[in-house]
């Protein structure tokens, strides 16, 4: 009986010296196997007969596979990328041919006759922010002084030939420094000043924008003050003197000069044409009408144009009648 219930398990080979499997035999044939051949591996094993090579598992296979695939990936693309390199990545000069970067073998150049190109620099040889300044300065003062001399050199020109009798001068307009029979005739009379029209200041002694018409352009530098006012309106006197001039300046158009001694003179510019009062050499009281405003010579429009000369160069007349008393 039990040699036949061996014989149905499978698990006893009934021809082995020992027909009852042993504990070794039957661990084994209690683990899981993946093929049919595990029983017949022990009974084979019992009676001594070398059983059939049994498949490697599917999991080991399949291990070997992906790793033939990661090779394949790998070298691949090392074999193409290989050949693929371009030539000229590869150096090719022999190294004795190549000259060190560290190379400084010193070279001259001469060259005759050079001559370097001047360099022009400004005139100033100062440092200091204090210095600088002053140097401004003077350089300032020397350019309005030759711009006043170019000016008073012009309006000399102008008055040339209009004069109809004068007693010498400069700066454009004629004044006298040694005149008796004025200086007796101004004997109490020279602090009396007053205004030479009734209205009110245009434009300002100093700096200006330059007024150009069919008699010229005028100065960018107004020697005078402006009265605006209608044409005809009499023009008066501003103090007593002797009249130097009488006529046409140029662009300052109709002119009276008085001489008002010790080389003080006022002078009437853009008077209307044919309105003369007075005539050259005639003395006259603060106060005497001279002329009418006009509109000759380069202007805008009707004003009196009021000029203060002192020794032949003008003056702001607003603060030089201050000092006379007399508030503009």
């Amino acid at each position: 009986m039990s040699e036949n219930l061996a014989r149905e398990s499978g698990s006893i080979d009934p021809t082995a010296a020992t027909p009852f499997p042993t504990r070794a035999s039957l661990r084994r044939a209690a683990q899981p196997s993946t093929s049919g051949h595990a029983r017949r591996s022990v009974t084979a094993q019992s009676a001594g007969v070398s059983a059939p090579p049994v498949k490697r598992a599917t999991g080991e296979s399949r291990w070997r596979s992906i790793r033939s695939m990661l090779i394949m990936a790998l070298v691949v693309p090392g074999i193409f990328g290989t050949i693929a390199l371009p030539a000229y990545a590869f150096e090719t000069t022999p190294a004795a041919t190549t000259s060190p970067v560290y190379d400084t073998g010193a070279q001259s150049l001469i060259v005759n006759n050079w001559q370097g190109e001047s360099v022009s620099r400004d005139a100033y040889s100062a440092t200091t922010p204090e210095e600088l300044s002053a140097t401004k300065a003077a350089l300032a003062a020397a350019a309005a002084k030759a711009a006043a001399a170019a000016r008073a050199a012009e309006a000399k020109a102008s008055s040339g030939s209009g004069s109809s009798g004068s007693s010498g001068g400069s700066g454009g307009y004629p004044y006298s420094t040694s005149d008796p029979e004025l200086a007796a005739f101004l004997a109490g009379k020279s602090d009396t000043w007053i205004r030479p029209v009734a209205a009110s200041i245009s434009s300002p002694y100093g700096p200006r924008g330059l007024i150009c018409n069919g008699a010229g352009c005028s100065n960018n530098f107004h020697d005078g003050i402006d009265f605006g006012t209608s044409c005809g309106t009499p023009v008066k006197a501003i103090s007593a003197g002797r009249v130097t001039f009488t006529g046409n300046a140029g662009s300052y158009g109709q002119r009276v000069v008085v001489d008002h001694g010790n080389g003080v003179a006022s002078i009437y510019g853009h008077l209307q044409t044919g309105s003369f009062k007075v005539s050259v050499g005639d003395l006259i009281e603060a106060g005497t009408v001279v002329a009418g405003v006009g509109a000759t010579g380069v202007v805008t429009a009707c004003h009196l144009d009021l000029k203060i000369g002192i020794n032949g160069s003008f003056t702001s007349p607003v603060p030089y009648l201050a000092s006379r008393g007399l508030s503009l």
